[in-house]
């Protein structure tokens, strides 16, 4: 029914890299080196070298002084170009002391066994670095014992090294500006004023909708170490379903809410007991349903569980050239599941229910729909600086090569020939909204029945999803002082789900 995934994939990376001037990861690379490459720590000088010639083209098109000036302090605030956070801990670094460069941290690097003495790359030292910079992040003990191995190897060398390690902790605000700025500045030469990345977004959800609904707005960009090119969505909750999640019983507690917000109440809730931190289960007739709390779930997940606001986390490694294609890509999971979650809303009774079962989305339409409308939205600023493709595709490409039933490339493979079937975005949008949680269904529909008849005696492909249903117990408690005291907790036991047919 769609193209073969990993086919597609790799047609369009070799076509973007070729076009970005940035020879393409052969297929055993894409597996060993693609996470590197995107962080500038595989064939640095040819990424950056497209990186600087990418930002140059962009600078020379952007319309206003004012949106230049911006540009320039980020991206070339001393006369030469910043292009990642390498760049920007190095700079922040020679900021403080002139003389530091990378080969100043090389003696104690190779010393303490982080860098093989016998690597002269200009890689090396940068990504012994960042991976640095994750240690003292992710494990304190751990990177308290290299500390004194480089002081006791070098000192001289150490201190270079603690100064640049110093750079990247500081230069992660600049990186977390630099994409907040490549989304939502108008630097793109297109009208008078010049539009942003985010006026792309909002126009083509407006097209979408006919119009008719506003959209999620920009979310927060925070800079998060995950040691990978990594980035996520933490989902806020729209303030139509947080009425139903959450029942003010009295005057004191509905004028609470009046002076302090949806947002601080969500916050409180944080604070709330995490709970038990073993794995306890609920056996609901056939089905196992993990018990969990608020602060405990929000903590576990990657996409976080009944968060304030929209937030997108982001490892900071990551090109900003070559991430804001991903921030696209996140932003489009935050306005889908917004979306779903409202008109979720709209269907419940006025009278607040004992048991909310807030609805899924299927993993590969999820990211079939975040391709596929972070594609269509991009694709003319990918006309004119091909190199803002480039992450994306490469993800795609490395992930298909690596599964056949990667959840990337199968939906976007699906979610094209859905539109290429119905020829119209706006109805594929429609029918994936309708049918997020059982995406099966709209294989049944009349018009699809009849452009996909040439398949109906071809067998099925299944793709299996696991089950991960959360349980969390209702819970009354007062605040005080801004901290949560609990009355009573109970467990409302949810009846037994059937498969859908």
């Amino acid at each position: 029914m769609a193209e073969k995934p990993e086919s597609l994939a790799l047609a369009g990376y070799h076509k973007v890299a070729a076009l970005s001037g940035v020879g393409p990861l052969d297929l055993k690379a894409l597996g060993s080196d693609r996470f590197h490459h995107v962080m500038g720590l595989y064939r640095r000088e040819e990424l950056t070298r497209a990186a600087r010639r990418t930002l140059s083209a962009i600078r020379a098109t952007i319309p206003g002084r004012v949106t230049g000036a911006r540009f320039d302090r980020l991206f070339r605030p001393a006369g030469e170009w910043v292009v990642d956070l390498h760049d920007a801990a190095l700079a922040w670094a020679r900021s403080r002391a002139s003389g530091v460069t990378w080969e100043s941290t090389r003696p104690a690097l190779a010393a303490a066994h982080w860098l093989d003495s016998k690597d002269s790359t200009v890689e090396g030292v940068p990504r012994a670095l960042y991976g640095l910079t994750v240690l003292a992040a992710t494990d304190s003990a751990a990177f308290s014992k290299v500390s004194s191995d480089l002081w006791r190897a070098d000192s001289i060398s150490a201190a270079a090294v603690q100064l640049l390690l110093a750079g990247y902790t500081q230069s992660q605000k600049w990186y977390a500006d630099a994409l907040q700025f490549l989304l939502s500045e108008p630097w793109v030469a297109d009208g008078a004023q010049g539009r942003s990345p985010a006026d792309y977004v909002r126009d083509d959800w407006r097209r979408m909708t006919g119009g008719a609904e506003t959209v999620t707005p920009l979310p927060e960009i925070r800079a998060r170490l995950f040691g990978y090119p990594q980035a996520v969505p933490r989902y806020g909750i729209p303030s139509a379903l947080f009425q139903h999640l959450v029942v003010a019983h009295n005057h004191s507690a509905r004028s609470w809410l009046t002076r302090h917000g949806e947002g601080r109440l969500l916050r409180v809730i944080r604070s709330l007991p995490p709970g038990d931190t073993s794995l306890v289960l609920l056996q609901a007739g056939s089905e196992s349903i993990r018990l969990t709390t608020v602060p405990r779930q929000s903590r576990e997940s990657l996409n976080g569980f009944l968060e304030p606001n929209d937030v997108i986390a982001i490892d900071p490694g990551y090109l900003p050239l070559l991430a804001l294609g991903t921030v696209v890509h996140e932003w489009q999971h935050l306005h889908f599941r917004h979306k779903q979650l409202a008109a979720f809303a709209r269907s419940l009774p006025a009278e607040p229910p004992a048991l909310v079962e807030l609805p899924g989305i299927e993993p590969h339409l999820a990211e079939g729909f975040a391709e596929w409308s972070s594609d269509r939205i991009l694709a003319p600023l990918h006309a004119r600086w091909p190199l803002l493709a480039l992450g994306e595709m490469e993800k795609r490409a490395a992930l298909a090569r690596g599964s056949a039933a990667d959840q990337h490339s199968v939906g976007y493979a699906l979610v094209r020939a859905l539109e290429v079937a119905l020829g119209n975005p706006a109805r594929t949008t429609q029918l994936l909204l309708q049918n997020a949680e059982h995406p099966a269904r709209i294989a049944t529909r009349p018009e699809l029945r009849r452009a996909w008849r040439v398949h109906h005696g071809a067998r099925d492909r299944v793709l299996t999803v696991p089950s991960r249903r959360i349980l969390v117990p209702e819970v009354t408690f007062t605040v005080e002082d801004g901290f949560p005291d609990i009355i009573s907790s109970r467990i409302v036991v949810p009846v037994s789900r059937k498969a859908p047919r």
